[in-house]
């Protein structure tokens, strides 16, 4: 193992760590697939109206909440993969900026 020892090589270590934290989306985010936007519109605008997703959103459920539901929806026929089911429970619990945009504003 070699250890940096110089003050600027470690500044630079510090610095490529910072940006690969502020950069990367965590692991099991919405960002590491489709973007939340595009995994609403595909996932759940293709059987309910913008009218009846948005007020559901807005609502802020949790992600128990959501989880079931999502769940449900797939028993109902959604097709998605347990990664997407997931991301899409992270997209509906903490909806992003993208998602808040997708809903119209009254």
């Amino acid at each position: 193992m070699h250890i940096v020892k110089s003050s600027s090589a470690r500044g630079v270590v510090a610095l490529g760590c910072l940006l690969a934290a502020t950069v990367l989306p965590p692991a099991g985010s919405a960002a590491a697939g489709e973007n939340c936007q595009e995994l609403v519109r595909n996932k759940c605008a293709t059987c309910h109206f913008v009218t009846y997703i948005c007020p559901k959103i807005k609502q802020g459920k949790g992600r128990f909440t959501w989880k079931g539901i999502v769940k449900d929806m797939v028993k109902e026929g959604m097709v998605a993969t347990d990664r997407e089911q997931e991301q899409l429970v992270d997209c509906l619990a903490v909806p992003d900026a993208p998602v808040k945009a997708f809903c119209p504003a009254r």
